[in-house]
């Protein structure tokens, strides 16, 4: 299929205003009718936010609508925050010609992009009968946004990944705050206040999902030779604390402090962490007296585990090394954590820059996250203090607007 992607962004602090800049720029890029519509709104704007979808549904017809409120808005080289802010992404999606066209049972033309909505009130114990199913063996690219309050994130990615192991996962759970009932999750004009809401798109348009956890390897890989559930008792058969103390000796003795707050540790997935992904998660803290540390998930005997430090240097050079590894692409989503901003970073627009740098020719539409959800070895995770990458490759034939 051929892909045609642009992104806008209108800071006027009329929303009328707005949603007519954000739409006359999609409309003169792409025309009318997108497949999909992605839409994000800074707090100034989520009081109109349902009158801003009708006009745009009014105005570009698109076939499905996300719309979501944010605290951060990411778009070419710029990062919004505190301030008015509308950003819209739109993709037309058409029959290429070289790709044959998908069909449905009933042999009408699959659309190449479709709603999902799933309320998180899935029955366990009857998985078969629940709303998952309506993702069951779909491939693709779903692009999934979250109430922040949701319990069950997890455990939803989890089961996801097993009834659709073939569909990529990228989004996150975003909001103005972690409490219930405050979340804004808008599709296709309907509000929600809880659960997920996502855009499945076609497995024949071509994607990229990446990951930045924003961490760098600390100290070599080690066995983890004792542990009961999220408690690490010995490492390579020495004491977990001792480990742990004799990495952090190596830290000069003024970042040490930093640096404890700053450790984290991962679980490989193969013997050869340098050569695959790694789930970072938290040191929790320390028993003096057993010798062990407490971490933020279950680590199992024979594990190949990796300490790693996350602040913003490592973070910085995380998202450069990924950066680095990715093709030229028509057009970025990008979903970064809620913690990854001006006062962790210490310069604005610093995540939209290095973005835009390794990918000149993007389309940029982001978003800041509470959790972050992507795909690895490990299925879809919800990650914290990371960022998530969708890139869409270039064209060979056709054409893309970036605003």
């Amino acid at each position: 299929m051929a892909v045609r992607i642009a992104s806008t962004l209108s800071e006027h602090p009329l929303a009328t205003h707005a949603v007519g800049e954000c739409a006359g720029a999609l409309l003169e890029a792409g025309g009318h009718a997108p497949d999909l519509v992605l839409l994000s709104v800074t707090p100034p704007l989520a009081g109109a936010l349902e009158d801003i979808l009708g006009a745009t549904r009014a105005l570009l017809a698109p076939g499905v609508e996300v719309a979501v409120t944010t605290d951060r808005i990411l778009t070419a080289g710029r990062e919004v925050t505190m301030t008015t802010a509308l950003s819209m992404c739109a993709m037309w999606i058409t029959d290429g010609l070289t790709l044959p066209t998908v069909q449905t049972p009933a042999g009408a033309p699959e659309p190449g992009a479709k709603a999902i909505r799933l309320s998180g009130c899935i029955d366990w114990e009857k998985p078969d009968d629940s709303e998952l199913e309506q993702l069951r063996a779909a491939t693709g690219t779903l692009i999934l946004f979250g109430d922040p309050s949701l319990r069950s994130a997890a455990q939803i990615l989890k089961s996801i990944s097993e009834v659709a192991p073939g569909l990529r996962v990228i989004g996150g759970t975003t909001g103005s705050s972690r409490s219930p009932g405050t979340a804004r999750l808008f599709l296709d004009g309907q509000m929600h206040t809880d659960g997920l809401i996502a855009a499945l798109v076609s497995p024949l348009v071509p994607t990229h999902a990446t990951l930045s956890q924003g961490c760098t390897a600390f100290g070599a890989p080690m066995l983890a030779t004792r542990a009961e559930r999220n408690v690490i008792y010995e490492l390579d058969g020495r004491s977990a604390l001792e480990v742990v103390q004799e990495l952090l000796a190596t830290v000069a003795l003024d970042s040490r402090p930093a640096a404890r707050d700053a450790l984290r540790i991962g679980v490989a997935q193969t013997n050869e962490p340098d050569h695959d992904p790694i789930h970072y998660f938290g040191v929790l803290g320390a028993d003096k007296a057993a010798k062990s540390i407490m971490v933020e998930e279950e680590v199992g005997l024979g594990a190949t585990v990796q300490f790693a430090l996350r602040d913003a240097r490592s973070a910085t050079e995380d998202l450069v090394a990924v950066l680095s590894t990715l093709p030229q692409a028509q057009a970025c989503l990008a979903f970064t954590s809620s913690s990854r901003n001006l006062a962790y970073f210490g310069a604005p627009h610093h995540e939209a820059s290095l973005i835009s740098e390794a990918l000149p020719a993007a389309a940029v539409w982001g978003l800041s996250c509470f959790d972050v959800f992507g795909s690895n070895t490990a299925g879809v995770q919800v990650l914290q203090h990371a960022a998530g990458l969708l890139t869409f490759p270039v064209p060979v034939r056709g054409d893309f607007g970036a605003i």
